[in-house]
């Protein structure tokens, strides 16, 4: 591609999500309320926060299903009472030790905080649409009550510590002050993240030695994984480069450049150039496929954020573009539909879970035609007439976890969050057979041996190989379909390894 269809705006600063576009993005992490009073089996704090700038952009659970593929007439897939495909490992027989400088551990109790990201003001400071979750508090609380009934992990209860994050303050003050309350407070021997997206969070947490299990829309690829290795985690879904090489290999097969002009919008950061470079534009051109126009965008603050997404549209409108995609940035998509509309620009969007589909169709959906792409997490991406609530003996699992604590789900995407956290404990209590020592590297080790064996709840498929930390493995195709304005399944579902 030659440096004149590259609409470079590069500076020399590092990607830094600046608190409206973290703050926004969240929502694609979570939503609504975070939930109401303290339960006992978790302790609640609320994160130091720092006032917001004042810049701004823009019934029941069914029966248990017979088969566990979402599709009917699939071979049932065989597990255990864990929810798990049955290993030969044996239980251990007492408390695994410790390792070196592993905090949150004691003889009996291993401390596990739980952050919880409350984007309710953001979602009504902008008139966004967002579906209610209800009390994940309550849920969380149910969750570490069964799990600590039957068992608990590495041989220990889990001592839960709960704090809520409001999304409007987010910021790299505001989230170095929540590692600290985790790790020097909580003094935590694991964090399950909800939407952090600030660069110095993720290097606190592991300069603390604290193991992060990040269920965060939060794009990071093979090469961020290895830099934070072992104790950075996204056990439920893909690394980012294997997600945009699916999304590039799912739209060729999908026909979805076929006679395209294609514009392509990236956060202007390393992770951008690598993913560009190394896996979407290789595939577009082995498929005869060119970039009309590629433009950087730097959300450093919200004026640079604004003029990069103008100049992005003017350019656009210029190559006659009437197809987009987007590196490197969740939510990316929505900020440059926000500014596109304005100037009477609509495109077709490519899509991916980390851009949010569901909250895009919500809130633009007379700018969705034409949008295809891939979904790697149900209750982000589609409704419960295009995956089946509940899909798989996991999720039906999780479901009667919150049942018996009296909590009830109509839909998925009203206990999305929920079924995450589920899957983090359900994923720690198949890897406890597999632990020799309660460490960061001694839980990477457990996971990796579980393989393909793991049942989610939340995603569609996960497989834990050695030397990876992202367990995403299973991506659905899905498009915009006009007669339903929603995001309809097509195909079979397909392995990012092929």
């Amino acid at each position: 591609m030659s440096s004149a269809a590259r609409a470079d705006s590069r500076l020399k600063n590092p990607r830094v999500l600046v608190l409206l576009l973290a703050a926004a993005m969240l929502a694609a992490a979570c939503s609504e309320s975070a939930g109401d009073a303290p339960t006992d089996a978790a302790s609640t704090e609320t994160a130091p926060t720092d006032p917001a700038p004042t810049e701004a952009a823009p019934a029941d659970p069914a029966a248990p299903p017979t088969t566990t593929a979402d599709e009917p007439g699939d071979e049932p897939v065989q597990t255990d009472d864990t929810g798990s495909a049955p290993t030969t490992a044996a239980e251990p027989t007492g408390p695994v030790p410790p390792g070196a400088d592993t905090p949150g551990v004691s003889d009996d109790t291993v401390t596990i905080s739980f952050i919880i990201t409350d984007t309710s003001a953001v979602a009504a400071a902008f008139g966004w649409e967002t579906p209610d979750e209800g009390d994940r508090e309550a849920q969380l609380a149910a969750l570490v009550d069964h799990f600590n009934a039957n068992g608990g992990f590495a041989g220990r209860q889990i001592e839960a510590k709960v704090t809520v994050f409001n999304a409007i303050t987010d910021g790299p003050v505001a989230e170095e002050a929540l590692c600290n309350a985790v790790t020097q407070d909580d003094k935590a021997f694991a964090v399950v993240m909800t939407g952090q997206f600030q660069e110095n969070a993720r290097p606190c947490y592991r300069n603390a030695n604290t193991l992060m299990l990040d269920a965060t829309l939060y794009p990071v690829d093979n090469a961020g994984f290895e830099e934070l290795a072992p104790y950075y985690w996204s056990p439920l879904l893909p690394a980012y480069d294997d997600l945009v090489a699916g999304l590039a290999e799912g739209l060729i097969e999908d026909g979805w450049f076929d006679g395209a002009t294609l514009g392509v919008l990236a956060i202007e950061s390393g992770l951008s150039d690598r993913v560009y470079e190394q896996q979407f534009l290789p595939r577009l051109e082995a498929a005869g496929v060119q970039v009309a126009s590629y433009n950087n965008i730097d959300p450093t603050d919200a004026t640079s954020l604004n003029n990069d997404l103008l100049q992005a549209t003017i350019n656009f409108k210029e190559a006659g573009v009437d197809k987009v995609a987007a590196i490197g940035g969740s939510r990316l998509i929505s900020f440059f539909i926000d500014t596109s509309r304005t100037q009477n620009y609509s495109p077709a969007y490519a899509l991916t879970s980390y851009d949010s589909p569901e909250f895009n169709v919500s809130n633009y959906s007379a700018m969705m035609g034409g949008a295809s792409g891939i979904s790697v997490l149900p209750g982000y991406d589609v409704g419960d007439d295009q995956y089946r609530f509940p899909a798989s003996d996991a999720e039906q699992e999780c479901l009667d976890i919150f049942t018996a604590a009296g909590l009830t789900f109509e839909r998925r995407n009203h206990v999305r969050t929920g079924l995450m956290f589920c899957d983090t404990l359900r994923l720690l209590r198949a890897a406890s057979p597999h632990l020799t020592v309660l460490s960061a590297q001694g839980v990477t080790e457990a996971v990796w041996q579980l393989g393909d064996s793991f049942e989610p709840a939340s995603v569609y498929g996960v497989e834990f190989t050695e030397g990876s930390y992202a367990g995403g493995d299973a991506y659905r195709r899905f498009r915009f379909d006009p007669e339903c304005e929603c995001m309809a399944l097509v195909g079979d579902p397909a392995d990012f390894d092929g």
